[in-house]
């Protein structure tokens, strides 16, 4: 583009209107049409893995070039400055002569948009790392002896189990939540079925608790538990649900639902809110679950959270294909 400017300069003694209008207009069709490509069809597409969305949408890229530089330059300027660009009227031709124009800077549009989703990939990733460490760290500062917690934890279960069973149970439900919650934080991923068992301990030891003043209905629905998600996922809406949900009537328990099918995971739970006044760390749990998300699965889930006529809702559907 530079070189025909310099070429028409040089051959005309100065730029004439015609050439300076045509120029301009193919410069002005190539930046739009670099931009129809970004966001029309790599950027949407691309990181979803959307083959087809993404095929129809580059066509309709080509579309456009082809399209947008025909009616501006042979139908508008023919129509106000009496010019077009083309001496050769046939649509034919015109195409023919456009395609490889259109694929190129398409194919620039595409090589901006994988380098920055590359970008954005491994910045996601050195995050998602460094907040692991940190999160190792912290749990290793804490750590003053596991092995004497676990001990102690298994002596008390097996004290109080003649004198108290239900208390010894209670006991062994959190000695088996705190080893998981370590062991687990080792792992990238842990099966589905792992998830449910903390979440069903961390409920019964509740209602051991609470006995006849806490009402949960926990549901898991779907037999596919062995497909693998990020630990410690869930528990943070439950934990948000037992700390500011009304769990003391029978008559309109928290619910709580786990639906898992092939590649596909939906939580979601439903309680009465309470009226207590909040303290300054509330909500920070959910803020950070939510921070997980978009770090871990990154366009492969759908998170909802609302309140209404005192009730608070909570949906995550989770696309979790390995």
């Amino acid at each position: 583009m530079i070189y025909n400017y310099m070429e028409n300069f040089i051959e005309d003694k100065g730029l004439v209107f015609q050439s300076f209008t045509l120029n301009t207009s193919y410069i002005l069709t190539t930046i739009l049409t670099f931009y129809v490509f970004y966001f029309g069809a790599w950027k949407p597409y691309l990181k979803n893995g959307d083959k087809l969305k993404v095929v129809v949408a580059a066509i309709l890229g080509l579309i456009f070039f082809i399209a947008f530089r025909y009616i501006l330059e042979e139908k508008i300027f023919e129509a106000i400055l009496g010019f077009g660009n083309y001496r050769n009227d046939a649509l034919g031709y015109y195409f023919l002569d456009n395609i490889n124009r259109a694929i190129f800077v398409g194919g620039c549009s595409l090589v901006v948009a994988l380098l920055e989703n590359k970008y954005e990939l491994e910045t996601d990733y050195l995050q998602v790392m460094n907040e692991k460490s940190e999160a190792e760290m912290s749990l290793l500062r804490s750590q003053l002896n596991p092995h004497f917690l676990f001990n102690t934890l298994s002596f008390l279960h097996t004290k109080t189990f003649k004198l108290d069973p239900e208390l010894a149970d209670t006991v062994l439900k959190l000695s088996d939540m705190l080893r998981y919650s370590l062991q687990s934080s080792k792992a990238d991923k842990v099966a589905i079925k792992s998830e449910i068992e903390l979440l069903e301990n961390y409920i019964a030891i509740f209602q051991n608790r609470f006995a006849g003043k806490f009402f949960v209905n926990f549901e898991t629905i779907g037999t596919q538990v062995q497909q693998r998600i990020e630990p410690l996922l869930l528990i943070p809406f439950v934990e948000n649900t037992f700390k500011h949900g009304v769990l003391s009537e029978a008559d309109a328990p928290a619910k709580i639902k786990l639906k898992i099918a092939a590649g596909r995971l939906n939580f979601s739970s439903q309680n009465k809110i309470n009226n207590y006044p909040k303290d300054p760390g509330s909500g920070i749990g959910l803020e950070n679950v939510k921070r997980r998300l978009n770090l871990l699965y990154p366009e492969r889930h759908e998170l909802k959270i609302l309140e209404e006529e005192g009730v608070f809702f909570v949906d995550l559907v989770l696309d979790i294909k390995n």
